[in-house]
């Protein structure tokens, strides 16, 4: 899954579930952020927002970089690893 499909599966969660619209809207911000940062070449911004996030939406992103840019990408600028 890329990024941009992470973002916006996101927001559909945040739309079909209202009990939890505010946890995912934050998530999908963050999202947002992160797949901003990586466009521009801001790997050591991008990984601090990635450190910072709760453990679920943490591996969701990083699946989803590493999807798109490769597990050596995601190691090399995130330390984080997926198999």
């Amino acid at each position: 899954m890329s990024v941009q499909k992470l973002i916006d599966q996101t927001f559909s969660y945040s739309r079909t579930n209202a009990d939890l619209k505010d946890l995912y809207m934050s998530d999908m911000k963050d999202f947002i952020a992160i797949d901003a940062l990586l466009d521009v070449k801001h790997f050591e911004s991008a990984s601090k927002l990635v450190d910072d996030m709760d453990t679920e939406p943490r591996e969701q992103i990083c699946m989803a970089i590493a999807a798109e840019y490769g597990n050596d990408f995601l190691v090399k600028n995130f330390g984080y690893e997926v198999a």
